[in-house]
């Protein structure tokens, strides 16, 4: 939507595996024409978005990288990098005369919510949200054309490493997402009824996709764990701080964690 309203591509394609969403998304002019058949789908086009779970986006590239066309680009909006970019970057380095030079940039938008679909998708997405990119190799031509794609939806681009953004995503995306999820499940027998603003706003994310969720999260377990550790650390300081009454060390992590929330 974002493309077409800025004029961005001549003809925009769908392709899905599920009738009622390709309808809506004719409906809502998302797409210029949509098919459930992924050869059709991706032989004419300069550049390829690959947006389904991550535990997918690597199997369905090696589908549909043998159809694409010379000097097409590819890339993906996983929110797990390394392993979707090693994948990748095997199948297109392991079938060259098959691939055709096609070239590939791993990417990550920061920006949705815990609704899926087309019917939450917006136009405006992307606009002021940060789009990380995991280029690898020295496929400028590439990096180029997909930075500019997310500039002109109103991006920032920043560059990583797949590691360098998986590690990130763990303390920032991912653990959030699990720390929602325990709140959540840790509620005793009779008091979610009492849940008031403040409980559902640190739970949103909750509402999330499961399965969606478990992919990442199994995809990203390394990093995870780190994040997990340092976060136990954190709560066992704190259990530490209430079991001793310390006022003021309280204070400090209280006021530390409001100041660090106000800079954003």
């Amino acid at each position: 939507m974002g493309l077409k309203g800025r004029k961005l591509a001549r003809w925009v394609i769908g392709v899905g595996h599920r009738d009622a969403s390709l309808k809506k998304a004719l409906e809502m002019h998302a797409v210029d024409h949509a098919t459930k058949d992924l050869k059709e789908g991706v032989r004419e086009a300069d550049m390829v978005v690959l947006c389904t779970s991550v535990k997918l986006i690597p199997e369905i590239a090696e589908k549909m990288l043998p159809w694409m066309k010379a000097g097409s680009v590819l890339t993906d909006v996983g929110s797990t990098k390394e392993h979707i970019v090693e994948q990748i970057r095997a199948i297109i380095e392991g079938s060259k005369t098959l691939t055709k030079g096609v070239g590939f940039i791993g990417g990550h938008p920061l920006a949705g919510s815990e609704q899926r679909g087309i019917a939450a998708a917006r136009p405006d997405l992307f606009q002021g949200a940060t789009c990380i990119l995991t280029p690898a190799g020295r496929d400028s031509r590439s990096r180029g054309i997909v930075k500019s794609m997310w500039e002109a939806l109103g991006a920032k681009v920043k560059f990583l490493s797949p590691e360098g953004h998986d590690l990130i995503i763990a303390f920032i995306s991912h653990l959030p997402q699990l720390v929602a999820t325990s709140l959540v499940n840790t509620l005793r027998p009779g008091q979610l009824a009492f849940t008031a603003r403040g409980f559902r706003d640190v739970t949103r994310i909750a509402s999330s996709d499961p399965s969606l969720w478990r992919d990442i999260l199994l995809q990203n377990r390394e990093a995870l764990l780190e994040a997990i550790t340092d976060f136990q650390k954190e709560l066992a300081l704190i259990k530490r701080v209430l079991q001793e009454r310390d006022s003021r060390q309280l204070f400090t992590r209280l006021k530390r964690a409001k100041d660090r929330r106000d800079s954003l």
